[in-house]
Protein backbone atom coordinates (compact mmCIF):
# COMPACT_ATOMS: atom_id res chain seq x y z
CA UNK A 1 0.00 0.00 0.00
CA UNK A 2 1.16 3.75 -1.20
CA UNK A 3 -0.15 6.70 1.29
CA UNK A 4 0.99 9.98 -0.05
CA UNK A 5 1.01 13.24 2.30
CA UNK A 6 -0.05 16.59 0.45
CA UNK A 7 0.77 19.49 2.79
CA UNK A 8 3.13 22.55 1.94
CA UNK A 9 3.47 22.68 5.81
CA UNK A 10 6.61 20.13 6.69
CA UNK A 11 5.58 20.01 10.06
CA UNK A 12 2.08 19.44 9.17
CA UNK A 13 3.25 16.63 7.10
CA UNK A 14 5.43 15.03 9.98
CA UNK A 15 2.97 14.50 12.21
CA UNK A 16 1.11 12.85 9.43
CA UNK A 17 4.06 10.61 8.88
CA UNK A 18 5.01 9.80 12.37
CA UNK A 19 1.40 8.59 13.12
CA UNK A 20 0.87 6.27 9.77
CA UNK A 21 4.82 5.23 11.03
CA UNK A 22 3.12 4.33 14.22
CA UNK A 23 0.19 2.74 12.88
CA UNK A 24 2.22 0.15 11.06
CA UNK A 25 0.00 -0.28 7.83
CA UNK A 26 2.47 0.67 5.49
CA UNK A 27 6.06 1.07 4.91
CA UNK A 28 5.74 3.23 1.52
CA UNK A 29 4.99 7.05 2.55
CA UNK A 30 5.65 9.70 -0.08
CA UNK A 31 5.43 13.38 0.90
CA UNK A 32 4.22 15.91 -1.52
CA UNK A 33 4.89 19.92 -0.58
CA UNK A 34 2.46 21.63 -3.11
CA UNK A 35 -0.15 20.60 -4.90
CA UNK A 36 1.61 20.68 -8.34
CA UNK A 37 4.13 17.68 -6.72
CA UNK A 38 0.38 16.02 -5.54
CA UNK A 39 -0.55 16.03 -9.46
CA UNK A 40 2.14 14.33 -10.56
CA UNK A 41 2.45 12.06 -7.46
CA UNK A 42 -0.87 10.94 -8.20
CA UNK A 43 -0.64 10.41 -11.83
CA UNK A 44 2.71 8.74 -11.84
CA UNK A 45 2.80 6.74 -8.69
CA UNK A 46 -0.83 6.07 -8.24
CA UNK A 47 -1.07 5.60 -4.31
CA UNK A 48 -3.52 4.14 -2.37
CA UNK A 49 -4.47 6.77 -0.24
CA UNK A 50 -4.09 10.08 0.62
CA UNK A 51 -3.94 12.65 2.86
CA UNK A 52 -4.82 15.96 0.92
CA UNK A 53 -4.53 18.99 2.75
CA UNK A 54 -6.97 21.99 1.33
CA UNK A 55 -5.54 25.13 1.71
CA UNK A 56 -2.07 25.05 0.29
CA UNK A 57 -0.07 28.12 -1.25
CA UNK A 58 0.36 27.36 -4.85
CA UNK A 59 -3.70 25.56 -5.53
CA UNK A 60 -6.23 23.84 -2.97
CA UNK A 61 -6.74 20.44 -2.54
CA UNK A 62 -10.30 21.03 -4.58
CA UNK A 63 -7.96 22.38 -7.34
CA UNK A 64 -5.72 18.98 -7.59
CA UNK A 65 -8.74 16.93 -8.22
CA UNK A 66 -10.17 19.07 -11.24
CA UNK A 67 -6.65 18.05 -12.62
CA UNK A 68 -6.92 14.46 -12.12
CA UNK A 69 -8.77 12.56 -13.94
CA UNK A 70 -11.42 10.91 -11.66
CA UNK A 71 -10.99 7.35 -12.70
CA UNK A 72 -7.36 8.30 -11.47
CA UNK A 73 -8.38 9.87 -7.97
CA UNK A 74 -6.84 7.43 -5.32
CA UNK A 75 -8.71 7.03 -1.56
CA UNK A 76 -8.25 10.24 -0.43
CA UNK A 77 -8.85 11.84 3.45
CA UNK A 78 -9.02 16.06 2.86
CA UNK A 79 -7.18 17.94 5.41
CA UNK A 80 -8.81 21.55 6.76
CA UNK A 81 -8.26 24.01 8.66
CA UNK A 82 -11.45 26.14 9.85
CA UNK A 83 -13.09 26.32 6.07
CA UNK A 84 -16.86 26.14 6.71
CA UNK A 85 -17.70 25.39 2.82
CA UNK A 86 -15.06 22.99 2.82
CA UNK A 87 -16.73 21.48 5.71
CA UNK A 88 -20.10 21.59 4.05
CA UNK A 89 -19.15 20.07 0.50
CA UNK A 90 -17.56 16.94 2.80
CA UNK A 91 -20.50 16.78 4.73
CA UNK A 92 -23.05 16.77 1.69
CA UNK A 93 -21.26 14.00 0.05
CA UNK A 94 -20.49 11.82 3.49
CA UNK A 95 -16.57 12.06 2.50
CA UNK A 96 -13.79 11.66 4.80
CA UNK A 97 -11.84 14.93 6.52
CA UNK A 98 -9.67 15.99 8.86
CA UNK A 99 -10.36 19.29 10.77
CA UNK A 100 -7.22 20.59 12.11
CA UNK A 101 -5.69 20.23 14.93
CA UNK A 102 -7.04 16.60 14.76
CA UNK A 103 -6.50 14.29 18.07
CA UNK A 104 -4.52 10.76 17.43
CA UNK A 105 -7.72 8.68 17.55
CA UNK A 106 -9.46 10.93 15.02
CA UNK A 107 -6.49 10.32 12.92
CA UNK A 108 -6.80 6.63 13.02
CA UNK A 109 -10.12 6.29 12.69
CA UNK A 110 -9.69 7.93 9.74
CA UNK A 111 -6.91 6.13 8.56
CA UNK A 112 -8.31 2.77 9.00
CA UNK A 113 -11.52 3.80 7.35
CA UNK A 114 -9.72 4.82 4.10
CA UNK A 115 -7.84 1.44 4.24
CA UNK A 116 -10.86 -0.80 4.43
CA UNK A 117 -12.49 0.93 1.70
CA UNK A 118 -9.66 -0.05 -0.26
CA UNK A 119 -9.56 -3.69 1.44
CA UNK A 120 -13.15 -3.81 0.28
CA UNK A 121 -12.74 -2.32 -2.98
CA UNK A 122 -14.62 0.17 -3.24
CA UNK A 123 -13.01 2.39 -5.77
CA UNK A 124 -16.47 2.87 -7.65
CA UNK A 125 -17.88 3.99 -4.68
CA UNK A 126 -15.89 6.83 -3.79
CA UNK A 127 -15.22 7.71 -7.13
CA UNK A 128 -18.78 8.45 -7.21
CA UNK A 129 -18.23 10.28 -4.53
CA UNK A 130 -15.76 12.24 -5.61
CA UNK A 131 -17.68 13.19 -8.91
CA UNK A 132 -20.21 14.15 -6.28
CA UNK A 133 -17.82 16.67 -4.54
CA UNK A 134 -16.50 18.11 -8.05
CA UNK A 135 -20.29 18.92 -8.88
CA UNK A 136 -21.34 20.38 -5.57
CA UNK A 137 -18.23 22.90 -6.10
CA UNK A 138 -19.18 23.81 -9.42
CA UNK A 139 -23.00 24.31 -8.33
CA UNK A 140 -22.24 26.09 -5.43
CA UNK A 141 -20.28 28.51 -8.17
CA UNK A 142 -17.07 28.87 -5.30
CA UNK A 143 -13.70 27.34 -4.68
CA UNK A 144 -11.85 27.31 -1.71
CA UNK A 145 -9.18 29.80 -3.81
CA UNK A 146 -12.39 32.27 -3.70
CA UNK A 147 -13.12 31.75 -0.65
CA UNK A 148 -9.25 32.56 0.88
CA UNK A 149 -9.19 35.47 -0.73
CA UNK A 150 -12.18 36.80 1.13
CA UNK A 151 -12.65 36.85 5.00
CA UNK A 152 -14.45 34.79 8.02
CA UNK A 153 -18.11 35.00 8.72
CA UNK A 154 -17.67 32.20 10.90
CA UNK A 155 -15.49 29.85 12.30
CA UNK A 156 -16.09 26.17 12.78
CA UNK A 157 -15.08 24.50 16.09
CA UNK A 158 -15.06 21.04 17.19
CA UNK A 159 -16.73 20.30 20.65
CA UNK A 160 -16.11 16.41 21.27
CA UNK A 161 -17.44 14.82 18.09
CA UNK A 162 -19.32 17.54 17.21
CA UNK A 163 -18.69 20.91 14.77
CA UNK A 164 -20.15 24.25 15.70
CA UNK A 165 -20.17 27.51 14.36
CA UNK A 166 -19.18 30.97 16.13
CA UNK A 167 -19.70 34.22 13.95
CA UNK A 168 -17.22 36.51 13.24
CA UNK A 169 -20.29 39.12 13.89
CA UNK A 170 -20.16 37.80 17.45
CA UNK A 171 -16.92 38.51 18.21
CA UNK A 172 -15.74 41.54 21.06
CA UNK A 173 -11.42 40.69 21.10
CA UNK A 174 -9.39 37.18 20.78
CA UNK A 175 -6.74 36.75 23.50
CA UNK A 176 -3.89 34.23 22.70
CA UNK A 177 -3.31 31.65 25.17
CA UNK A 178 -0.28 29.16 24.62
CA UNK A 179 -0.86 27.51 21.21
CA UNK A 180 -4.36 28.19 21.52
CA UNK A 181 -7.07 31.41 20.85
CA UNK A 182 -9.63 32.73 23.31
CA UNK A 183 -12.69 33.79 21.46
CA UNK A 184 -14.72 35.76 23.43
CA UNK A 185 -18.46 37.10 22.34
CA UNK A 186 -20.81 39.55 23.25
CA UNK A 187 -23.35 36.38 25.30
CA UNK A 188 -19.60 36.32 27.68
CA UNK A 189 -18.94 32.95 25.95
CA UNK A 190 -15.21 31.74 25.53
CA UNK A 191 -14.59 29.47 22.54
CA UNK A 192 -10.80 27.85 22.52
CA UNK A 193 -9.44 27.23 19.15
CA UNK A 194 -5.44 26.12 18.07
CA UNK A 195 -4.20 28.42 15.76
CA UNK A 196 -1.61 31.38 15.74
CA UNK A 197 -2.48 35.15 15.99
CA UNK A 198 -0.57 36.34 13.00
CA UNK A 199 -2.80 33.55 10.96
CA UNK A 200 -6.17 34.25 13.05
CA UNK A 201 -6.24 38.16 12.02
CA UNK A 202 -5.31 37.55 8.09
CA UNK A 203 -8.42 35.81 8.33
CA UNK A 204 -10.55 38.50 9.99
CA UNK A 205 -11.75 41.46 7.71
CA UNK A 206 -9.33 44.58 8.43
CA UNK A 207 -12.17 46.80 8.76
CA UNK A 208 -13.74 44.99 11.86
CA UNK A 209 -10.52 43.65 13.79
CA UNK A 210 -7.73 44.89 14.69
CA UNK A 211 -4.44 43.49 16.32
CA UNK A 212 -3.06 46.26 19.77
CA UNK A 213 -0.22 43.65 20.35
CA UNK A 214 1.19 40.11 20.61
CA UNK A 215 -1.58 38.47 22.22
CA UNK A 216 -4.55 40.56 21.08
CA UNK A 217 -7.07 41.18 18.23
CA UNK A 218 -9.84 43.41 18.72
CA UNK A 219 -13.33 44.53 17.18
CA UNK A 220 -12.90 48.19 16.21
CA UNK A 221 -16.52 49.30 16.90
CA UNK A 222 -15.79 47.88 20.72
CA UNK A 223 -13.29 49.94 21.57
CA UNK A 224 -14.74 52.84 23.97
CA UNK A 225 -11.51 54.99 24.79
CA UNK A 226 -7.79 55.01 24.18
CA UNK A 227 -5.59 56.81 26.97
CA UNK A 228 -2.15 57.93 26.44
CA UNK A 229 -0.13 56.92 29.22
CA UNK A 230 2.73 59.50 28.55
CA UNK A 231 5.77 58.49 26.66
CA UNK A 232 4.55 57.30 23.46
CA UNK A 233 2.48 54.38 25.34
CA UNK A 234 -1.12 53.79 25.00
CA UNK A 235 -4.06 51.34 26.45
CA UNK A 236 -7.22 50.86 25.18
CA UNK A 237 -10.33 50.39 27.28
CA UNK A 238 -13.32 48.20 25.48
CA UNK A 239 -17.41 48.64 26.11
CA UNK A 240 -17.17 46.14 28.41
CA UNK A 241 -14.21 48.00 30.61
CA UNK A 242 -12.09 45.64 29.22
CA UNK A 243 -8.32 46.99 29.30
CA UNK A 244 -5.44 45.91 26.96
CA UNK A 245 -2.35 47.81 25.95
CA UNK A 246 -0.96 49.15 22.90
CA UNK A 247 2.94 48.08 22.11
CA UNK A 248 5.27 49.69 19.87
CA UNK A 249 5.03 46.69 17.01
CA UNK A 250 0.75 47.25 16.48
CA UNK A 251 1.12 51.20 17.31
CA UNK A 252 1.57 53.30 14.08
CA UNK A 253 -1.46 50.94 12.03
CA UNK A 254 -3.50 51.41 14.98
CA UNK A 255 -2.96 55.08 15.58
CA UNK A 256 -3.46 55.26 12.17
CA UNK A 257 -6.72 52.85 11.65
CA UNK A 258 -8.74 55.26 14.33
CA UNK A 259 -7.50 58.25 13.28
CA UNK A 260 -4.78 59.34 16.23
CA UNK A 261 -2.04 60.90 15.36
CA UNK A 262 1.40 59.12 16.63
CA UNK A 263 3.24 60.89 19.47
Amino acid sequence: MKILIVDDEALARKRILKLITEAEVTDSIIEASSGKEAIQFILKLEPDLVFLDIQMTDMTGFDVLKEVHTEYIPNIIFVTAFDSFAVKAFEVQAIDFLLKPFKKDRFFEALHRGIDRIKLNEKEIFTSKMSGLIQFLKNEETSILEERNTYLERIVLKLGKKYYFVETSTVKYIISSAYYAEIFTYSDQKHVYRISMSEFIKKLDPKEFIRVNRSTILRLKEIKEVIGEGMGDYSITMNDGKSFSLTKTYKASFLKKIDIKNS
